[in-house]
């Protein structure tokens, strides 16, 4: 984690520290006033929440938005949109990735998934599946599979069937999640910030070390 990241980490965790102590996010915290302002909206509550989570997706942050889903939806109806965003914004990132090109793809892939390309080659819908159950819905995938030119009807049915256990996992942690959440106090998500910032920070770290060695 770079030192602008870590500094835009701590702002927007005190901003919210703050606003949360002050009061300010209260209306958040209700969740029935959530669910009733969602249920107004009509189809565009669940249209706005696949596009956000399309735009969640290319920043590698989709389970925040599908734990979110969790406190405005009943169970069943957030694993249903979060099932269509995650392969959604999937196949939009397989079909640019062989739209671009092959060279253009293989550059963005790191050598950690490179490493099943072998394996992808002689048994790729196993191995979809076993990737999705390893990394869920994950942009690298996507390319990785452009890459190796997985055939579309081979990753479609491999990234369904892969999708539908951890997209469900998500949803459980989700839901388990907010009903801790609700009951922290202000100096509860302040330390879970704390923790999170010296986490990010002795990842880079340690990662930096690594790759001084």
């Amino acid at each position: 984690m770079k030192k602008p990241a870590v500094l835009i980490f701590a702002v927007v965790a005190a901003l919210l520290v703050i606003a949360w102590s002050g009061g300010w996010l209260a209306v958040f915290a209700d969740r029935e006033v959530i669910q009733a302002t969602i249920a107004r909206a009509g189809f565009w509550g669940p249209l706005l929440f696949i596009v956000l989570a399309l735009g969640m997706f290319a920043a590698f942050m989709l389970s925040p938005v599908v734990w979110a889903s969790t406190a405005v939806w009943p169970l069943p109806l957030a694993f249903s949109y979060s099932f269509a965003a995650a392969l959604l914004a999937s196949v939009i990132t397989y079909a640019v990735a062989r739209r671009l090109g092959q060279d253009w793809a293989q550059d963005r892939v790191p050598a950690s998934i490179q490493r099943w390309e072998e394996r992808l080659r002689v048994h790729p819908f196993s191995t979809i599946i076993a990737l999705r159950m390893l990394l869920w819905a994950n942009p690298l995938i996507d390319v990785f599979a452009a890459v190796a030119r997985v055939p579309t009807q081979t990753y479609l049915l491999a990234s369904v069937v892969g999708l539908l256990p951890p997209t469900a996992f998500q949803i459980l942690l989700g839901a388990g999640g907010i009903t801790i959440a609700g009951r922290l106090p202000w100096w509860g998500w302040a330390l879970a910030a704390g923790v999170a910032l010296a986490g990010g920070f002795s990842f880079s770290k340690l990662r930096a070390c690594r790759a001084l060695k």
